[in-house]
This record gives structure tokens, C-alpha cells and sequence, in this order.
């Protein structure tokens, strides 16, 4: 069975800008985890799932050599060395960023990448059956890779990066759409229907100076200021920044979770929410938004709650969270009822 069609682009094309609006699917943000590999001799094959861009540190070593922000693997390979990656939730792949970032004079020169569908407990025991999805391309020195497919691959749970015969990868980014296999909801039955792991996602926004709409719908509280969603300060009377979030369950709303965590002196002062029902995935420009969130003040470093108001029998597909003036929020959880 060949690969899908594929592309490369190049790093400041449209079609790159739109990779970097779908899941990165093998962020560690979701959980994503290393399952097994061959060498990870100079650096550990997990800084592939890092989120942060690699950075360089030239007077930095270790016991075994020169520190590395990435995955490096040691020298004079007579196969080839391999990383099996569990995607923190199944989904369809519209492309790859294969990033060589700082490894120059020892990269990875060559790379191909596997696709499965399994449960962890059969890929551990080798049973999984693993397809290609990107043939065998050459690598460049420091460098991102970027390359798209024609149409979206099918659902996978599991990639193996295999490196020939040896070296040095960065980052691999899998940029892609959430396919929920169950429904998530947390421990006492909530249901979130923007969340990530729901099939959620950031479809547009006003401004992401600092950082993206899409953190709002990640797990958990986050680790700094910098995974959350932060607009540049506005000096326009009237100003007002939003968000617009695709849910993954379309649904009944009943409740909201507003979260500024570590954003304290640039918190939204106000905010508000807004939701219709579109078969777009960015609603048109004449769509008929409810507000389901009058105005409601928010606080630093605070987990808002609040009661959705407006009807309660439309399964709503969209929300559009705003902010006014502008600001920084961590966590958006759209909390309802499935509408199937």
C-alpha cells in the first residue's frame, strides 16, 4: 500500500500557516508519550514532543557529550534507529513539521514516518500494524521540513519516526484534527464540549499577539503565562478582542469555566459569550450569535464560574468568547450535553 499524497512547502507559505492553525497531535501538552525507540544515546527521544521551540546552549554537555534540545541518537548505526510516538489523542494528520532545528553537523539525514491504529497494549507487544505515511526524505541540517498531504490521512493513534541511519531531530510537530474514539468528561461526568480531546479547536480570532486562541482548550491549568491565549494591548476606545471555538460535541450548553491562571496585571477586565449553530467550520460573517454570557467580570489568576444563559434546547456548534477591552485568559470549558 503506497503513502498518502504528500507536498513539501515552504515555511512562509499559506499552506503552513494553516498546519499551524489544527492540533499539533503529538504535543506533550496532550500527553503525548514515547512508547519505545532504539537509541536515545546523546538526547532523549521525548524532546520531540516538547512544545517550546529547540534552543542551543553551546557551553552545555553532558557525561555522554554535547547537550542537545532534541532527539540524537549515537553514531555509526548499520540499520537505522526508530521512535514509536503514542499521539496524545487518535486523529487524522493534515501534515508534519520535521524539525532539525541546531543539529548541523549531526542531523538526521534521512526520515521516514509509520502510522497506526492500536491500543498502547498492542503496539507494546508488537502487534500493531504499521503503514507508511511519509516514504523515506531527506533531511536538511537546522532546518523545519514541512510537508502536507492532499487530502487528511485516516485516524491513527501511533507513529514510528525512523531515522536512517542515525543522528539528530528537534521537533516533530503532527498537525491535525482530533478524532474522539469516547467522549472525555471529568471525574463527576462533565462534559466539555470545546475541550481538545473532544475533537474542540480555535477556528479564528481577532489577534494572538503573544500566543494562540487554541492553548484555551488544552488539558489542565498549564505551566506558565505563555499557554494560555494573550492579545497585544490595545489604545482603541471601544476596543475588544475574541475568540472563535469550534466545539467537538455540538450541544446543549449549561455551564462555563473562565481560567486566568498567571495572567495577573493583563487579566481580561470583562468578557462575554456568544454561541450559534453553523455547518461551517468558521461561521459567515452574517451568522445570528445568542449571547450566552452577558458581561461578567473576571480576576487575576482565578477559575470564573458561570451559569449559560439563552436557550436551552439549541445544540449549539460555536461559541465566540470576547474579551474587552483585551488581555490574557489560560482555559475556556464550555460544559453541556452532547447533542448526540
Amino acid at each position: 500500500m503506497s503513502a498518502p499524497a504528500f507536498r513539501s512547502v515552504k515555511a512562509d507559505s499559506a499552506e503552513v500557516a494553516a498546519l499551524k492553525g489544527k492540533t499539533n497531535l503529538a504535543s506533550e501538552s496532550l500527553s503525548s508519550k514515547i512508547i519505545s525507540f532504539t537509541d536515545e544515546f546523546f538526547a532523549e527521544a521525548s524532546n520531540l514532543l516538547k512544545d517550546s521551540d529547540a534552543v542551543f546552549l553551546p557551553e552545555e554537555f553532558t557525561d555522554r557529550g554535547k547537550w542537545m534540545d532534541g532527539w540524537e541518537t549515537k553514531r555509526h548505526n548499520k540499520s537505522y534507529d526508530w521512535a514509536i510516538i503514542q499521539l496524545g489523542y487518535a486523529g487524522s494528520i493534515f501534515g508534519f513539521d520535521i524539525d532539525t532545528s541546531h543539529f548541523t553537523g549531526n542531523h538526521a539525514p534521512v526520515v521516514s514516518i509509520e502510522a497506526a491504529n492500536a491500543t498502547e497494549e498492542e503496539v507494546r507487544a508488537g502487534k500493531a500494524q504499521f503503514a507508511e505515511i511519509i516514504p523515506r526524505v531527506d533531511m536538511n541540517p537546522g532546518s523545519h521540513h514541512y510537508y502536507v498531504y492532499e487530502a487528511p490521512t485516516a485516524v491513527y493513534t501511533h507513529l514510528r519516526v525512523n531515522n536512517y541511519p542515525d543522528g539528530g531531530i528537534a521537533r516533530l510537530r503532527v498537525y491535525g484534527q482530533v478524532v474522539p474514539q469516547t467522549v472525555v468528561s471529568s471525574a463527576n461526568g462533565v462534559v466539555d464540549l470545546a475541550f481538545v480531546g473532544n475533537g474542540g479547536r480555535a477556528v479564528a480570532c481577532s489577534n494572538q499577539h503573544f500566543c494562540s486562541p487554541s492553548n484555551l482548550l488544552l488539558p489542565g491549568r498549564g505551566k506558565t503565562m505563555g499557554d494560555g491565549w494573550e492579545t497585544r494591548r490595545s489604545r482603541t476606545p471601544g476596543h475588544n478582542d475574541w475568540a472563535i471555538l469550534k466545539l467537538g460535541l455540538p450541544g446543549f450548553i449549561d455551564t462555563f469555566e473562565v481560567d486566568t491562571r498567571h495572567f495577573c496585571g493583563n487579566y481580561p477586565p470583562l468578557v462575554t459569550m456568544h454561541a450559534t449553530v453553523s455547518d461551517e467550520d468558521v461561521p459567515p460573517s452574517d451568522a445570528q450569535w445568542t449571547e450566552v454570557l452577558a458581561g461578567v467580570s473576571t480576576a487575576a489568576d482565578t477559575q470564573h464560574y458561570f451559569d449559560a444563559t439563552g436557550p436551552k434546547d439549541v445544540a449549539f456548534t460555536h461559541v465566540k468568547f470576547t474579551m474587552y477591552p483585551d488581555g490574557g485568559v489560560k482555559r475556556i470549558r464550555v460544559n453541556g450535553r452532547p447533542a448526540q
